[in-house]
């Protein structure tokens, strides 16, 4: 094993180095039925340590590193080291509710093998207190992995997400973080037994490492770089003069954050423009934020706009002028930039809410397909589709006929299921009542945005010169554990989608497929829901319409978090992503529906919210044949590769 010399200037970027010195595992909480009782996280094959167990382990003794080089304190008065381990860890999750959140400026990423670790099953006994011998039905068998090393990262970043750049702030983080690392005894399950044991080097250093290495020569290899890296630690605290440690930056008192506000109305008002397609890869899973039950997160099957605007608004920010800056400063509540839902994509074909108005058999005639009917087809053994998208692709030279092979895809992308848990500072174990499952988008799915900019934001920001590249992006709930919200955006310019049928009289029926969740009011200004009140969200648009049939419409709850307020916001009622209304309207406010289409009715459009299709093309085909033909999707189609990181498929 080598490691490259010390670097003379940290940057806002280093390694974690995890040697252990013994059998571990971070345990998952499941087992395999009648095998193991208890598997431990993997990344693939090989067992891995989560970003979120690593910023817990670091949090916990860099506390009190901080608190040791504050040395006494006045009562209820926190040392320059202890808020600025406050300010880099974010907040206690042991807090007070409603307290003032914190934000965190250090990002780990998961830390994997460096060279192969392989994972066995131990056994292991409970002794009954009393008669000192082993108790009835408590033999256990526990995943673990062997002595070994394993790497990882970790990133220093601002409060906008990008990477640290003040050099004072960066020196104090490695030293306080390397002083945390060696203060390491163990990580995982099963410590109080001997397991787990392991040094922690946190630095600028990347560590090599051969294969086949023995458990003695890990054990050297640990202590050799650990006294070398208490030596550079101890020349960077040097550096810290009072000056420095006086000026470190500590946790904001104030709950405002970075905000980009929201608009609503739509982009009508703007002529011209140009539309962008944001492409996205998960690199990790994502936690698109659904409306939590009991010690469930769950992920929706799609990420909203609204996950999506604050990073966009941030890359055009980078880029701006100085003349213009008000212009970008304003991007979104000055109507200059609206961002759709990502939804899935299979192959090109990008997926888009199943419609409410398809039914399909009760009893599947075929494993491998599925048929969707319009609802005015009878059929009694028929029931509605509910949930997953489309992925419309018809065949070429398929326009009239009966043609019944397939023509797109139907299905839902494969969430992943990881349980974790809070640990109890005090005692080490779970914390009682902490268990949670964690639901998410799965790493590998590719999904895709359309974002429209105006001309005026076009020019100011330079937005030309950031299409085409490649970005790393941080999105979703819980972003900041290192274990989820990774993923690689593209932005590329493409021409404005017009998916419809050609008008044909001054007076005709078109069919609205909203693609993503409407918020309109009601009259009374409460939530609202009904044909009425998207009659009335489209009036305020200038387009009368004379609603004919609500083909179908359902509701969903809109819920998000205020990190400023550190609650919950105001629950919404959004009509649902799939609902189907006919309505009649002239020629002219037909043209006006499809300009207004990419752009959305309703509240809250510049987030995503009230997109529609106008007469899309599968609608048409399934009222016209009464049935279309589509492949079930299956994981291997929303994922390019089977490999997964860890968690359980749903």
């Amino acid at each position: 094993m080598t490691t490259n010399s010390p670097t003379t200037s940290p940057t806002a970027s280093g390694h974690v180095t995890i040697v252990f010195t013994s059998d571990w595992g971070v345990s998952t909480g499941v087992g395999h039925a009648g095998r193991t009782h208890s598997t431990i996280e993997r990344c693939g094959d090989d067992p891995v340590v989560r970003g979120t167990v690593i910023t817990g382990v670091l949090r916990e003794q860099a506390m009190l590193a901080a608190k040791a080089l504050d040395g006494p304190t006045k009562e209820n008065d926190e040392g320059k080291w202890t808020n600025f381990a406050l300010w880099l860890f974010g907040q206690d999750p042991n807090s007070e509710p409603g307290s003032v959140p914190h934000p965190r400026h250090v990002l780990f990423t998961d830390a994997t093998p460096a060279s192969s670790i392989p994972v066995h099953d131990t056994v292991s006994l409970s002794i009954d207190p009393t008669t000192g011998t082993a108790r009835d039905q408590f033999l256990r068998f526990t995943e673990r992995a062997a002595a070994g090393v394993l790497t990882g990262t970790f990133t220093l970043i601002a409060e906008a997400g990008a990477p640290l750049s003040v050099q004072a702030t960066i020196d104090a983080a490695h030293f306080l973080l390397g002083v945390a690392g060696l203060m390491v005894r163990g990580i995982g399950s099963g410590r109080s037994g001997g397991d787990g044991e392991c040094k922690v080097l946190v630095s600028g250093d990347k560590v090599e490492a051969r294969d086949e290495q023995s458990t003695s020569e890990i054990v050297t290899f640990a202590s050799s770089h650990a006294q070398t890296l208490r030596t550079n630690l101890k020349n960077l605290a040097a550096s810290l003069t009072p000056e420095i440690v006086n000026a470190l930056p500590s946790p904001r008192q104030e709950g405002a954050q970075h905000q980009v506000g929201t608009v609503n109305g739509s982009a009508t008002q703007h002529s011209g423009g140009h539309h962008l397609i944001l492409d996205l890869t998960l690199n990790s899973p994502i936690v698109s934020y659904e409306v939590p039950f009991s010690n469930e997160i769950r992920s929706l099957d799609f990420l909203r706009g609204t996950v999506l605007l604050p990073w966009l608004h941030r890359l055009v920010s980078s880029n701006k002028r100085g003349e213009d800056e008000a212009v970008i400063t304003n991007a979104v509540t000055g109507g200059h930039l609206f961002v759709s839902d990502a939804l899935p994509v299979i192959g090109d074909n990008e997926g888009l809410p199943v419609p409410l108005t398809l039914k399909t058999d009760k009893t599947p005639t075929s494993d491998s397909t599925i048929t969707l009917y319009g609802d005015s087809t009878e059929g009694t053994n028929r029931i509605p589709v509910r949930g997953g998208h489309v992925f419309f692709a018809p065949k070429e030279g398929d326009h009239e006929g009966a043609n019944t092979d397939p023509q797109g895809w139907y299905g839902k992308p494969p969430l992943r299921g990881r349980q974790t848990t809070a640990i109890n500072h005090e005692t080490g174990a779970a914390s009682k009542g902490q268990l949670v499952l964690v639901e998410a988008l799965p790493e590998g799915l590719k999904m895709r945005a359309h974002v429209w900019v105006s001309d005026e934001l076009w020019e100011a920001a330079s937005v030309a010169d950031l299409l085409g590249k490649r970005r790393e992006a941080r999105l979703g709930s819980r972003k900041l554990t290192g274990t989820f919200g990774s993923a690689t955006c593209t932005l590329r310019e493409a021409a404005l989608p017009t998916e419809s049928t050609p008008a044909s009289s001054d007076d005709q029926t078109v069919s609205l497929w909203f693609t993503s969740d409407v918020i309109a009011r009601s009259d009374l200004l409460g939530p609202g829901g009904t044909t009425d009140d998207l009659i009335r969200a489209f009036k305020r648009e200038g387009i009368d319409l004379e609603s004919l049939k609500a083909a179908s419409i359902r509701h969903r709850r809109v819920d998000s978090w205020s990190p400023a307020d550190n609650g919950p916001r105001a629950t919404r009622l959004a009509i649902q992503a799939g609902s189907v209304i006919q309505v009649q309207v002239s020629e002219r406010d037909r043209d006006k529906l499809l300009e207004l289409a990419p752009f959305g009715v309703g509240e809250l459009t510049a987030q995503g919210y009230g997109r529609y299709v106008v007469d899309h093309p599968l609608l048409s085909r399934v009222l016209s044949r009464e049935s279309l033909t589509v492949t079930k999707a299956t994981k291997q189609d929303f994922i390019s590769s089977a490999a997964t990181k860890g968690g359980e498929g749903k």
